[in-house]
């Protein structure tokens, strides 16, 4: 950095903004690979969307709307979902959207390849008929009740069946194409994503012309680098760097409470297969102290896996924060101060807003009653291939996306043993959770959440910590808008 541009960096004034139409933004990490389908990391779904369409999209008020899917209806046994597609979506090559690409990429895909992750989603489709260019009647072997919020959610975007299949998968991994709000121009792995916005976008083309998205894992690098001027926008800020940056004249901050939320997988292995711990791990844990001292007090603590404002929430249940009853359920599980119990405890480092320090504050909770964890870094990629192979080696601090706020995507999912990304697994879950996934009255599924999610917290099975907090900042110039679930969309905003 030059001498002029380190001097505007420390009085907050930056040698170059959002210059017209031209942006570029800070994210923790990158893409996995340019298959959105073969693996499912919600955390990724800012990215994948701003090249793939999704076919129903969640709102900044997180409600399902119309998307590349117009309009959708169930028959009335509960198995056939009808879906009407715009005519008017084009892939980024020029070829036009139609419902076979809808089919090629939820049935003859994962049929064909076992491996994506999207198959383990949708795999109760029996078929997929497409009687028209703008519809798809999809048929199931069993109720799936959350299609349509899985339609804007978890892998689901729309791959373009005519490219793969002339230029095979690996050209297609190499130069992606997808119907999104923008063309990937360039791209270096770990590095940076170029972005260009696409005039034939069903939505509109976006105002930003040019995008330049920063793969910048490090938090303190984000800050720095949005002062500096090296970028205009970073996320998942440290709260309190993203306050300080929000009080320079020429940048702006944003922290939004999200349906997002922290939690802790527990892991059902020794000595974690003890109730009696489990419970004594969660009474020891002062969430409010941890919103107060890392999250500017914003998130409210939670007691149960679905946070205020979503369908499951249940205001009346409480699970308090008490050293007492902790203490005595460590002596129940044989443990004390003086005979701890140990284990090892993972959390991700500055890939969310103070992932790796409320870990750390958690694990002094835990000391000053009994519990000794060791506290490990844990990469992403790592993480969710230790689950899937069932590998992990302790319990995870975790931050839970579930853009859709519907019971079934908090405990339903993480605690759901025939999905990818269940830690805890047993069959007492499934025999509770099981009816739940297949009930077709609404307001009778969610009350049945309710009970359910008050069940795995008594059992210790799931400890949901606090809601989630999005932290950004930003040049002033540049107009971003919050969304509930969390999503950071540049085809959204203006400069």
């Amino acid at each position: 950095m030059s001498a002029v541009a380190l001097l505007l960096a420390q009085v907050g004034l930056k040698p170059a903004m959002a210059a017209g139409r031209n942006v570029s933004l800070a994210f923790p990490f990158d893409v996995t690979s340019w298959d959105p389908t073969a693996r499912i990391i919600p955390h990724a779904t800012s990215l994948y969307k701003c090249v793939f369409d999704q076919p129903l999209e969640y709102g900044p008020d997180n409600q399902l709307n119309a998307g590349v899917i117009t309009a959708y209806k169930w028959q009335s046994d509960g198995l056939e979902l009808v879906l009407d597609f715009r005519d008017d979506v084009y892939f980024h090559n020029g070829d036009k959207l139609t419902s076979e690409d809808f089919k090629y990429t939820f049935l003859d895909r994962p049929k064909a390849d076992n491996t994506l992750q999207l198959g383990y989603i949708w795999n109760t489709i029996e078929s997929i008929q497409t009687p028209t260019p703008t519809q798809a009647v999809v048929r199931f072997t069993k109720p799936f009740v959350t299609a349509p919020q899985y339609l804007g959610f978890a892998g689901s975007f729309i791959l373009p069946k005519k490219y793969i299949s002339a230029v095979g998968m690996d050209a297609f991994l190499a130069k992606p194409i997808g119907s999104g709000p923008y063309k990937l121009v360039d791209y270096q792995r770990n590095s940076r994503i170029v972005l260009q916005a696409f005039d034939r976008y069903w939505g509109g083309k976006p105002e930003l012309e040019n995008v330049t998205i920063q793969i910048i894992p490090n938090p303190t690098s984000r800050a720095s680098a949005t002062q500096s001027g090296q970028v205009d926008f970073s996320f998942a800020l440290p709260i309190r760097e993203a306050l300080r940056l929000g009080k320079l004249p020429s940048i702006s901050s944003a922290l939004t409470v999200t349906v997002d939320t922290y939690l802790i997988h527990m892991l059902n292995k020794p000595p974690l297969d003890d109730i009696n711990l489990r419970l004594a791990m969660h009474h020891a844990i002062d969430k409010k102290a941890l919103a107060q001292a890392l999250l500017n007090d914003l998130p409210e603590p939670l007691s149960s896996p679905s946070p205020p404002g979503t369908p499951g929430y249940e205001a009346a249940f409480n699970f308090p924060y008490d050293l007492s009853r902790a203490r005595e359920y460590l002596t129940k599980a044989g443990y004390s101060e003086s005979k701890p119990a140990r284990f090892k405890f993972f959390a991700t480092n500055g890939v969310h807003p103070v992932d790796n320090q409320m870990a750390r504050a958690i694990v002094q909770m835990w000391s000053k009653v009994g519990i000794q964890a060791e506290l490990e870094t844990i990469d992403m990629g790592v993480y969710f291939q230790s689950v899937a192979a069932g590998t992990l080696q302790g319990p995870t601090l975790w931050f839970w996306n579930n853009s859709t706020a519907d019971p079934e995507l908090y405990a339903g999912s993480y605690l759901n043993a025939d999905t990818a990304f269940s830690v805890w697994r047993s069959q007492d879950v499934m025999e509770k959770l099981s009816p739940l996934l297949v009930e077709r009255d609404y307001d009778k599924r969610i009350e049945q959440y309710k009970a359910f999610n008050r069940w795995v917290v008594e059992q210790g099975y799931s400890l949901p910590l606090l809601q989630g907090v999005s932290s950004v900042a930003h040049a002033k110039t540049l107009h971003y808008k919050a969304y509930q679930n969390g999503w950071i969309l540049p085809s959204h905003w203006n400069a």
